[in-house]
């Protein structure tokens, strides 16, 4: 069996500066509680998720459902009753790991 190789130090520096700058916003870690709606085949569904992180441009988060890639979503605040539409932009190999894309960045959505 050959050895594994990991990568660490500078590169792996070189890769989290790459991905912080071509972020839109600063995230900021924070646990909110969240309603999905979108529809598939024709009728309405719904799953619940909490947010791993937020920003002004949406959230990564975990979803008790298998959203695919660039579905159309609603994501709902039920704390304040707001809804914003938005895009799943990026899945994990696990089925539940999301981050959405607010159609229109809003800073005041999660209520923090």
């Amino acid at each position: 069996m050959a050895p594994t190789n990991v990568v660490a130090g500078p590169i792996k520096k070189e890769v989290e500066d790459r991905w912080i700058k071509m972020r839109t916003h600063k995230r900021i870690i924070s646990q909110v509680r969240f309603q999905v709606e979108w529809e598939e085949n024709a009728e309405q569904q719904r799953a619940n998720g909490v947010t791993v992180d937020v920003s002004h441009s949406g959230c990564m988060a975990i979803v008790g459902a298998p959203l695919p890639l660039h579905q159309r979503v609603k994501l709902i605040h039920p704390k304040t009753g707001r809804a914003a539409e938005a895009q799943v932009v990026w899945r994990d190999h696990e089925a539940w790991d999301v981050g959405f894309a607010f159609d229109q960045p809003d800073a005041s959505f999660w209520n923090l």
